[in-house]
């Protein structure tokens, strides 16, 4: 057995740890540097695998970030690098982003009532039970309003009808969602589209547009704009030395589980490494991850027909994909494993077979000051991150870490053998 480490070695090989900082490109530029492949170990035989799959998915455009700089870019069927597209349900992760900062600027508090920025009678409800909902309850799907409705999507007073109490149900339910568009608008006295981009997606150096579709509001941008968005969401709000989103508390929150209903759904983003999960259109509770080989620290903005930006922090990464319907599914979590599988098989220089990961052992999850590790193959280096993706602890290959020194919260232990990682997340208490 080894010697648990002490605090003062863990302290100094924190300090020879350097990550790489994040690159940005500029803002309204053609210019974004690239990652060559071969320095991140990916093969032309993989790259062409993965050219396979998005063609064969209906892709249009799919890209791949590291530390910010685009390591892959392709576009498929027809579509180029400045064709606008729609994000469809993945731009609710915007709206959940614009009301961080309108709460931040003052003009909305998620905790008052929706009728504070809507008006009384936004519903058919009782003048109580409208009152009890709030804007977080649509920010977390939790309205209790009635999704056995002839249409989901309708936003006018009539279709808005009692079910539950708020927060006693979770439930994909569009029309409370779509409102918040006008939450923000009344609000700031502007319209959706100019406030977006006034607010954030001219700060991240591209323009969006919303565009009405029915009763929803559906953002449309590039490839590019949405890889933009998911940068800014790993580098925790930032951009490029400016803290875009001054709320850390409403970002922390964002992408950590919302309610207990569904543990995998935070302020509009999907979460993953979650125990259990739901999904739209019922009240049926799965067990386990969205994507289980995926890692914990993952996030993920989700729209129909598979427009996808995935977030993680752990690994300084994002992947964006745009396209046709990959599936018929509403969230499309075959297509998103799939997604990811064909991401993990690029790297070719990987010696480690995947099993060996699956073997490795972090417990308890739940711990006061020490985490054990078990592996049937040597690990490479462990690193302790916190909710952003920071270092703030990394050691070698050990059994017993001593974590007593940090603060109590959630972090997330990426475990490293070879070319290959597994992110879990774990939580210290007193």
């Amino acid at each position: 057995m080894k010697l648990v480490l002490s605090i003062l070695i863990v302290i100094v090989v924190q300090i020879c740890v350097v990550a790489q900082p994040t690159y940005f490109p500029p803002n309204f530029s053609d210019i974004w540097e690239t990652e060559n492949p071969s320095n991140l170990g990916w093969c032309d035989t993989a790259i062409e695998k993965m050219n396979d799959f998005h063609t064969e998915s209906n892709t249009k455009a799919f890209i791949i970030l590291k530390n910010g700089k685009i390591a892959f870019e392709a576009y498929y069927n027809n579509h180029e690098v400045t064709t606008p597209w729609y994000w469809a349900s993945a731009g609710k992760t915007m709206t959940a982003n614009l009301i961080g900062i309108a709460q931040s600027e003052g003009l909305i508090d998620i905790n008052n009532p929706t009728s504070d920025y809507l008006g009384e009678e936004w519903t058919v409800c009782s003048e109580n039970q409208e009152a009890n909902i709030t804007v977080r309850h649509q920010l977390t799907m939790t309205t209790g309003l009635d999704y056995f409705v002839s249409n989901q999507n309708c936003t006018d007073p009539s279709c808005l009808q009692y079910l539950n109490d708020p927060d006693e149900e979770w439930y994909y339910h569009n029309a409370p969602y779509t409102l918040l568009s006008e939450v923000i608008s009344n609000a700031s006295g502007q319209s959706y589209t100019s406030y977006t981009n006034e607010r954030l997606a001219s700060k991240l150096g591209f323009i969006g547009l919303w565009s009405d579709s029915g009763a929803n509001k559906l953002f449309f941008s590039t490839g590019r704009g949405m890889a933009r968005f998911g940068l800014y969401m790993m580098a925790n709000g930032e951009w490029d030395g400016t803290q875009v989103f001054e709320d850390e508390a409403y970002f922390q929150a964002m992408i950590n589980p919302s309610q207990t209903i569904n543990e995998s759904y935070g302020y509009l983003w999907w979460l993953n490494g979650k125990e259990s999960y739901r999904l739209p259109g019922t009240t049926l509770t799965f067990d386990g991850s969205i994507v289980p080989d995926a890692p914990d620290d993952m996030y993920v903005a989700i729209g129909k027909n598979g427009q996808i930006c995935m977030v993680v922090p752990s690994e300084d990464l994002v992947i964006i994909r745009m396209g046709d319907n990959p599936d018929a599914s509403l969230v499309p979590l075959d297509y998103l494993k799939g997604l990811w599988s064909q991401y993990e098989a690029l790297n070719c220089s990987n010696s480690i077979k995947k099993n060996d990961l699956s073997n490795v052992e972090i417990w308890p999850r739940l711990t006061s000051n020490y985490l054990h590790f078990t592996s049937d193959v040597a690990i490479d280096r462990i690193d302790i991150l916190d909710k952003s993706g920071r270092i703030v602890l990394s050691v070698g290959d050990i059994d017993v870490l001593d974590v007593g020194i940090l603060q109590n919260g959630i972090y997330f232990t990426r475990v490293i053998i070879g070319a290959q990682s597994m992110t879990k997340r774990i939580m210290k208490v007193n």
